[in-house]
């Protein structure tokens, strides 16, 4: 799992974008099957993801806005130091985006609410 979490994360700071999903992708699948590994570095995972939300390329972007969402979805309370620095971020994808990124924000942002 360590492993798998450093693959991802190195994933994302490639300059491939359908690399840069696939690792948006294998978090919140780490998150399910193992989440001890993501709670110690919860922070630094947040930081790439959110910083991936403003991506040019949209999938990428509606990628990291969905990973964000399914880890407060999976996380929950574990994810509450993470909620401002997300919102920031993902609140202007809302009324500023095309409109399936704004849906994907919305829900994203339902989810941090509801956990």
């Amino acid at each position: 799992p360590q492993q798998s979490l450093q693959e991802a994360l190195s994933m994302l700071d490639s300059d491939d974008w359908e690399l840069k999903k696939k690792g948006l992708f294998n978090i919140p699948r780490l998150a399910e099957s193992h989440p001890e590994v993501l709670l110690c570095r919860l922070h630094e995972i947040c930081l790439a993801a959110t910083s991936e939300v403003t991506n040019l390329r949209s999938k990428v972007s509606c990628s990291a806005i969905v990973t964000l969402g399914e880890l407060f979805a999976i996380l929950k309370k574990d994810m509450d130091s993470e909620a401002d620095e997300v919102a920031a971020v993902l609140l202007p994808m809302v009324w500023n985006s095309p409109e399936f990124i704004q849906k994907a924000a919305c829900q994203s942002l339902g989810m941090m609410v509801e956990n």
